[in-house]
């Protein structure tokens, strides 16, 4: 409510600050285009002071300054971070970089980015969302280790082939020796090489190279395999973006969400479906033959808004989708995954691995402990990870290499799994979660589109990218062992790079 009425608020604002500009009155626009200026150094003030006296804390020998930091932002909102939380957030923090050093604050909505250094040189981002409105005080927090700033400036032209993969390799050596990059990587356009190479190691304890054949967890990117089935189904007319999940799936246990839930809302996180990342581990473990035997862990709670009103990334979204596909086709998500994706591309080296299943040239995860969220410390391997389960499925978690990915970006673009105007659907921009399709991440560079998506994230050793520059065909596939943002962030370099090119 509070959110709401702030919004409406501002938006009202705005309109009468236009309507006083366009009367002509000089003296009064003048002095309301001046208030946003105030309240803006305000609110910088306000941040910096509050990301000062964090870092004083942090520093502090003493624990007492560190929960008297604690006391003084902490918000008495119903599910803010209790002061015992953010006094541990501290501690945390001092314990993994023991002297750290202010590098930055940014604010973004109601979040604010700090950016932290460790005594050995490593960086990081603390971003605390805070209520302005009650003194900064803070509501919760997430972070992220922050990779190093790259000093060379990057390809924003057209190269010649030599160059465009010199700047690449480049890039890739100046994180490895950083030890924030561990993956492989393969650039092509069309069906011309333009680069590979692999970096790190697949296992530490046996010190296992990587090679561009080691298979890595691919966290999300296999939402891309679930939209593609979908719209393959809407090619077929057994489907349509329109349709009701109660029209598929006439036993979904919450009735009432069944009937307002559209495929379109699954494929753009707008179906309200809450996503209950990990689970207890009795659940997670649960042997299963179809993915719609997962249902029954979240189907018949309560949404967590009507569907259509907003978005929010949902795995069980997915989830949902593909015992959809299980529903219309009468096979096993992972025999029509097999048959309708990976047989079609040309993928021979994506597999489903169950828990206890030996497979060969997989990759061990690395990850920064819980307790070193802004990755100052050393890396343990990812077992204890809580999105591992069983078995991937249709929200994710195959194993794949960066030749397979890349075959499936390639047979996408050239319509071999879906048609044109189904393709264009799918991958396009659409309303919903931010910069995002149906299924498919998509973003803007210059004059081109960059369409895919990313898997991993935070504190899981799970992290790549393989994105497609829809109009000049460069297919980027970088796939790791590492914790995101990393491997993300330079991979994501290589793309500006390439969406530079003709």
């Amino acid at each position: 409510m509070v959110k709401g009425t702030l919004r409406t608020c501002m938006a009202g604002a705005a309109l009468w600050v236009t309507a006083w500009a366009a009367s002509g009155s000089t003296q009064t626009s003048a002095s309301v285009t001046a208030q946003p200026s105030t309240n803006a150094q305000a609110i910088e003030a306000a941040d910096n002071q509050l990301a000062a006296s964090l870092v004083t804390a942090i520093n502090s020998i003493d624990p007492a300054e560190r929960r008297r930091w604690a006391t003084q932002y902490h918000s008495t909102k119903d599910g803010a971070y209790s002061v015992e939380a953010l006094t541990k957030m501290l501690t945390d923090i001092s314990n993994a970089g023991h002297s750290v050093s202010l590098i930055g604050v940014k604010r973004r909505g109601e979040w604010i980015g700090v950016n932290l250094r460790a005594a050995n040189g490593k960086t990081g981002q603390l971003r605390l969302q805070t209520d302005q409105a009650d003194g900064n005080k803070v509501l919760g927090f997430n972070a992220y280790a922050r990779p190093s700033t790259y000093p060379i400036p990057l390809v924003d032209k057209p190269v010649s082939r030599e160059v465009l993969r010199a700047a690449i390799d480049e890039r890739l050596k100046f994180a490895a020796a950083k030890d924030e990059f561990s993956g492989s990587v393969l650039v092509m356009k069309g069906d011309e090489l333009i680069y590979k190479g692999a970096f790190g190691q697949a296992d530490k304890n046996f010190a296992v190279p990587n090679t561009l054949d080691t298979r890595f967890h691919t966290g999300s990117m296999d939402k891309m395999f679930t939209a593609t089935m979908i719209g393959q189904l809407i090619d077929e007319g057994k489907l349509t973006l329109d349709t009701r999940l109660a029209e598929v799936l006439p036993d979904y246990p919450n009735k009432d969400a069944a009937h307002k839930i559209t495929i379109r809302h699954l494929l753009s996180h707008q179906s309200g479906v809450a996503s209950n990342f990990g689970g207890s581990e009795s659940d997670r473990f649960k042997p299963f033959e179809r993915v719609s035997e997962q249902l029954a862990g979240f189907a018949s709670k309560p949404l967590d808004f009507e569907p259509g009103t907003r978005a929010d990334y949902s795995n069980e979204g997915f989830t949902i989708l593909g015992a959809v596909l299980e529903k219309l086709t009468d096979t096993t998500f992972y025999d029509l995954v097999q048959k309708r994706i990976f047989d079609r591309a040309g993928m021979k080296n994506t597999v489903y691995y169950r828990i206890d299943e030996i497979a060969p040239l997989r990759a061990v995860g690395y990850r920064f402990p819980d307790e070193d969220f802004l990755g100052f410390g050393q890396r343990i391997n990812n077992l204890t990870f809580m999105g591992f389960g069983y078995r991937g499925g249709a929200n994710g978690g195959s194993y794949s290499t960066v030749g397979d990915m890349t075959l499936f970006l390639k047979a996408l673009r050239a319509y071999k799994l879906m048609s044109p105007t189904l393709t264009e659907t799918m991958t396009g921009l659409q309303k919903g979660y931010e910069q995002y399709g149906y299924g498919f991440l998509h973003r803007k560079l210059g004059d081109k589109t960059v369409r895919g998506h990313t898997g991993g994230g935070a504190f899981s050793g799970i992290n790549g990218i393989s994105r497609m520059v829809w109009e000049n065909g460069y297919s980027v596939v970088v796939m790791g062992n590492y914790d995101a943002p990393l491997i993300e962030w330079v991979g994501d370099d290589i793309v500006k790079m390439v969406a530079a090119q003709p």
